[in-house]
């Protein structure tokens, strides 16, 4: 009666490595009414040790396009197609903060596609913040606007690690009308918790597709050989893609609408 005894062996890997006691363990929702119970009632018989772990981190499913992820239908994806796509798998990181590790998420590339939007957004904005060289001096009344969100930031991730929440504050800071070097300093405080790399960026040069530089390359050729309503249409097309597109005396400036 009961279950096959496989789960002895994440016992035994974890208390040689770990220790008859530890403080958090990860798994999927799956593991929590068989594997990790036994986990814990046959580590706790061994040692006499209680507890176990103080603390289970246990994610919900995801999904790909609407259905469980599994070797027979290949439904599952490598950095391999994230390169062949052209998208930052930092934009995962990014989209995967947006939901709640106990809700279910379901993976689409439109997702993903739209997470690279948001975070190629994020990393101009803060590029620009980081670029500001003149330094407002902080008013009572913004000093503690800044301590305002660092606090609710903190408040997001401890209350059962709400990070969705967390990456609104980030939205919220970029908003606000607290000085640009200051929404730098805070954001990439925040950012030692997301991991998106904010620290790294050192300009707002903006980081676009393939497609849409060869686009935007199409479009300044035909500016050159006169065709102006060709050029034009592009410009169009820029724009229902999400992209502005600016001529200057160095050449055209891209930016996200």
């Amino acid at each position: 009666m009961g279950f096959p005894g496989w789960h002895i062996e994440c016992s035994a890997m974890s208390m040689k490595y770990l220790g008859d006691q530890f403080d958090l363990h990860t798994g999927g929702v799956d593991h929590i009414n068989v594997h990790h119970t036994n986990e814990i009632a046959q580590a706790e018989a061994a040692t006499g040790k209680r507890p176990f772990v103080k603390y289970w981190f246990h994610s919900n499913f995801l999904l790909v396009d609407g259905e469980k992820m599994s070797k027979s239908k290949g439904n599952f994806y490598t950095l391999e197609d994230f390169k062949d796509k052209q998208i930052d798998p930092l934009a995962a990181r990014y989209w995967f903060l947006t939901g709640h590790y106990r809700s279910e998420m379901n993976f689409t590339w439109e997702a993903i596609e739209g997470a690279q939007v948001a975070l190629d957004r994020l990393r101009n904005l803060i590029g620009s913040f980081r670029e500001e060289t003149e330094r407002t001096s902080l008013s009572d009344e913004k000093l503690k606007k800044t301590d305002d969100f660092r606090n609710q930031f903190i408040a997001a991730v401890e209350n059962d690690l709400n990070l969705s929440e967390a990456v609104a504050m980030v939205w919220a800071v970029v908003k606000s009308n607290i000085p640009g070097p200051d929404k730098y300093d805070l954001l990439v405080n925040f950012d030692e918790v997301l991991g998106l790399g904010l620290g790294e960026i050192t300009n707002v040069k903006l980081l676009i597709s393939n497609e849409i530089q060869e686009l935007v390359n199409k479009r300044e050729g035909l500016r050159k050989a006169g065709k102006f309503a060709e050029a034009d249409k592009i410009r169009v097309e820029l724009v229902e893609k999400g992209y502005q597109i600016e001529d200057s005396e160095t050449g055209p400036v891209v930016k996200k609408k």
